[in-house]
């Protein structure tokens, strides 16, 4: 047997702990009294759970189950208080089925809500344009298109409203809104709309054209042609050819060469023509481009079924280059000028002479104009007998004012070898204007030889564009130098001063007659 304090083990028969002293007797009786309470318990325990049932452990898997499900209920309550559609939102997608069951005048209200709980929303703003369209209210549609594009929401949003709208617009006749909401969806490359865009605009076109409106209707059809598309496309180069044209006189009769040449260049492209190519050849040569003139010309000559009078014009032009050349110094070149102008035209004579090294001054104290040269021989031959004559000339009155002649080689001067040069100057007897409205014009054996302008022309040109808007189109004429013809019975050395010259042009005296008056 075991102490049970501390735990020394005896032979049966011990009552007391050699050891502790500890009785065991006493202990038995504690050992056997112990299982009965315990037993006890267990038997009230176990009527206690027969009366109030056992409790059963609950399955993992249902656990899970369980947590997954509130999980999600939770997940799904958050997601549907965060995409809940705002009051506005809910207003534009109400108003969008009412138009699509076409309850226009109920879209207009329910959009109007909704723009008002959320102001400057550009997709309503077109929402409301379109169900203005469907009660007719066509300019509160029109704003609101306008309102949304500057908000950064253009028509290529709602394609159909842009179609619709312009429809309404073109009935109307009012294309400039109907091309503005059209090309739009064109830019965007949206279906058949850049056909829709051009047939418009070709309409426009015609309707500005028959109107006066030129400049919007070139707008309208060089549109066409860049488009490519619609059932009018293949009319836009007849169309913009008749617009080049229009413009081009317009131009002209403005004074305006630069937007003429422009235009004109434009036509030679488009549909050439030997009246275009003319047109422009008078324009550059009014400029002093001869190179770009004669090349003009040319063109135009290609073009003509008949080219003697173009040809003509070609003659006089080199001459006028020749001329040029032979004055800025370059003689050998501007002579050949003059015989390829010969070459054209039989009838133009390569002068005996040339001028060159001109210079025109203006006494600023008394406003006479001085003109100083040189006769230059361009050759093979001598030069004998050679006159002179300078007229002071009025181009805006088309009159001269004051003419004077000179003998620079006759029987009492040696002559003038080729290759050489003889001096000579004039100074008018008459007040020039330093506008470019007058010119000196120099004659050579009667025959008129070039026209020197005093002053700048484009102050001149200047000034008649400005007085003279609503005058008659004026044409460019290029004059042949042929039709110009010197003034008849003028003494070679008797016109002293202005008075005597404008008398003896008045009365036409011979020189004999002139002679005897002044030895009287």
């Amino acid at each position: 047997m075991q102490c049970p304090s501390c735990g020394l083990y005896h032979p049966k028969g011990y009552e007391q702990c050699v050891s502790c002293g500890t009785h065991f007797a006493s202990q038995v009786e504690q050992a056997n009294t112990e299982p009965t309470q315990t037993t006890k318990e267990n038997k009230t325990s176990s009527l206690k759970r027969e009366i109030l049932g056992k409790p059963k452990k609950m399955p993992t898997s249902i656990g899970i189950f369980i947590a997954c499900l509130i999980l999600l209920i939770s997940a799904g309550v958050t997601i549907f208080f965060l995409t809940r559609p705002s009051e506005n939102e809910h207003l534009y997608q109400v108003g969008q089925k009412q138009l699509a069951n076409n309850q226009f005048a109920f879209a207009v209200k329910t959009f109007e809500k909704a723009y008002a709980l959320k102001p400057n929303e550009p997709k309503m703003l077109l929402a409301l344009a379109r169900a203005y369209v469907g009660i007719d209210q066509i300019e509160k549609a029109w704003q609101c298109i306008v309102q949304a594009q500057q908000l950064g929401l253009g028509v290529a949003a709602e394609p159909a409203l842009a179609s619709d709208l312009a429809n309404y617009y073109r009935l109307h006749n009012q294309y400039e809104r109907a091309i503005q909401l059209l090309r739009p969806l064109a830019d965007a490359n949206i279906a058949n709309k850049k056909a829709e865009l051009a047939d418009l605009d070709a309409l426009f076109g015609d309707d500005s054209l028959t109107n006066g409106n030129t400049r919007q209707a070139l707008k309208c059809w060089e549109e066409v042609q860049t488009l490519k598309e619609g059932s009018r496309y293949k009319e836009a180069e007849s169309r913009l050819s008749t617009i080049y044209q229009k413009l081009a006189n317009e131009a002209l009769s403005n004074g305006d060469e630069e937007e003429a040449l422009k235009c004109l260049n434009k036509l030679n492209i488009l549909a050439p023509s030997a009246y275009s190519y003319e047109k422009t050849a008078d324009i550059y040569q009014q400029q002093g481009k001869f190179d770009l003139a004669m090349d003009q010309l040319r063109k135009a000559i290609k073009l003509s079924e008949s080219s003697s009078f173009l040809d003509k014009k070609l003659a006089n032009m080199m001459a006028q280059k020749g001329k040029e050349l032979i004055d800025a110094g370059e003689s050998e070149e501007g002579f050949g000028y003059l015989q390829q102008a010969q070459s054209l035209d039989n009838k133009i004579k390569v002068p005996p002479a040339a001028v060159r090294n001109s210079k025109i001054t203006i006494d600023p104290n008394t406003g006479l104009a001085h003109i100083s040269a040189n006769v230059w021989n361009p050759g093979p031959n001598e030069i004998n007998y050679l006159t002179v004559r300078v007229e002071l000339f009025d181009t805006a009155r088309s009159n001269p004012v004051w003419s004077r002649e000179q003998r620079i080689i006759d029987e009492f001067v040696p002559p003038l070898a080729p290759k050489e040069t003889k001096p000579f100057e004039f100074t008018s007897g008459f007040s020039a204007k330093n506008d470019g409205s007058m010119e000196f014009r120099v004659y050579l054996d009667g025959a008129f030889y070039k026209a020197y302008p005093i002053g700048d022309k484009t102050r001149i040109s200047k000034t008649n564009k400005s007085d003279d808007s609503t005058s008659e189109p004026k044409k460019i004429i290029s004059e042949p130098i042929k039709n110009i013809r010197p003034q008849e019975n003028l003494s070679p050395s008797l016109l002293d001063n202005n008075a005597l010259d404008e008398q003896d042009h008045s009365r036409g005296l011979s020189p004999e007659e002139k002679t005897l008056r002044d030895l009287d």
